[in-house]
């Protein structure tokens, strides 16, 4: 007689089990990989952004706070015009006439050429980034058209302050109009980057602290 072997009952159950196990694995392995996946995502806009943010500060650091304030040395210690944040009058340009030679007025004017114009155009390209990113609808635009106004308020003053500085006799309408837009331009750049500088540390806040708490 021939013996028949019994097959374990357990077997088929330990086997489902396994597969639900196997399956419940993969299903929490791809979970991770999609979140983090998303986050990767998530995280290279914000530093393209993070990276035109600093730059613009750099150059703002290196215009405002190294180069114009170093052109006093060839000014007599007087303060250059765009440096002015509550303007200037016929006065102040009358005696930085007197005191800056032509070397020293093709300095400035070099600087305008330079960092005077790489800086707004950076400041108007972090604040672009920054409302495409970071800003709700109201705010991008109005935050847009303020960069925008400033980056063709500096430049344009910029050009205007080369201007009376090399002209024989400069005007009480020319040296108010380039007053004006230099205190308009301050105005700008004050609002605008406290409105960038604002939203990216919100995001990089809620990023940081709000969202890895929530899950």
């Amino acid at each position: 007689m021939s013996t028949r072997r019994k097959k374990p009952r357990g077997a088929p159950q330990s086997a489902d089990a396994d597969r639900s196990r196997t399956s419940a694995a993969a299903a929490a392995s791809s979970g991770v990989g999609s979140a983090t996946q998303r986050a990767a995502a998530q995280s290279q806009p914000m530093l393209l952004v993070g990276a035109l943010v600093v730059t613009a500060v750099l150059l703002f650091g290196y215009l405002h706070l190294l180069v114009l304030p170093q052109m006093t040395q060839l000014s007599g210690g007087f303060a250059m015009p765009d440096a002015r944040v509550l303007g200037y009058d016929l006065e102040d340009v009358e005696r930085l006439q007197q005191v800056m030679d032509a070397d020293a007025r093709g300095q400035l004017s070099f600087v305008h050429k330079t960092a005077g114009t790489l800086f707004p155009l950076a400041v108007l390209l972090a604040s672009w980034a920054t409302a495409g990113l970071a800003m709700r609808h109201r705010a991008r635009w109005l935050v847009l058209a303020g960069a925008a106004a400033f980056a063709v308020v500096d430049i344009v003053d910029n050009v205007l302050i080369d201007r009376l500085l090399a002209a024989e006799d400069p005007s009480t309408a020319a040296v108010t109009t380039a007053s004006t837009l230099t205190v308009v331009g301050w105005v700008l750049l004050i609002l605008v980057g406290l409105c960038v500088l604002t939203s990216v540390l919100t995001r990089l806040f809620r990023r940081t602290v709000v969202e890895p708490t929530s899950r």
